[in-house]
């Protein structure tokens, strides 16, 4: 059961309206997870609808949006974006064993060093809050400039998302094909 109750269009004011109709008119979806929360406030919905968008044509490939998305949201301890995100990396071709291997906290074996460094870069960030110099450079070698600074949006979009489905409290279906573990 969520904590905040989704808003239906006739109690949404014409900018939440606005955006609520465009969302459905690109067959988006609307009244769960963390969009029940966004709901609330127009233009931080818009504003996150649009980062959302931006994700889908950045220089991260679609698995790389992925582990960073997963990494985060585990981070945060968010159930629902864990098992949406689990469904979402399986589509855009992650093996399940490394989303299980970043739900169990550990390291996974990746084939491509791009998403190895995608995935150091991130689990640094999130512990320390920064990169080390070794960590940078790193970083700098493998992703360049461009894909570090689109690594460090996606970890902002995805904290966002994970805070907004906690305290909405979103729970994830029972059928998803992972769930977060403790």
């Amino acid at each position: 059961m969520t904590r905040i109750q989704p808003l239906s269009r006739d109690k949404m004011d014409a900018d939440q309206q606005g955006i609520y109709d465009r969302i459905l008119g690109k067959g988006g979806r609307i009244g769960f997870g963390p969009a029940i929360g966004y709901a609330y406030s127009a233009e931080v919905w818009r504003l996150h609808n649009e980062s959302s968008s931006f994700l889908l044509d950045c220089t991260l490939s679609g698995a790389q949006v992925r582990i960073i998305s997963l990494l985060t949201v585990r981070h945060w301890k968010a159930a629902y974006p864990w098992s949406a995100q689990a469904k979402t990396a399986l589509g855009a071709g992650l093996d399940a064993a490394i989303i299980e291997a970043i739900n169990g906290g550990e390291q996974p074996d990746f084939d491509d060093e791009t998403d190895a460094a995608v995935h150091a870069v991130t689990r640094e960030l999130l512990a320390a809050g920064n990169l080390s110099d070794e960590g940078f450079k790193a970083a700098e070698a493998t992703l360049g400039c461009k894909r570090l600074i689109e690594t460090i949006h996606t970890i902002g979009h995805f904290c966002t998302t994970a805070m907004m489905a906690n305290v909405v409290g979103a729970v994830p279906p029972a059928d998803a094909p992972s769930h977060l573990k403790s």
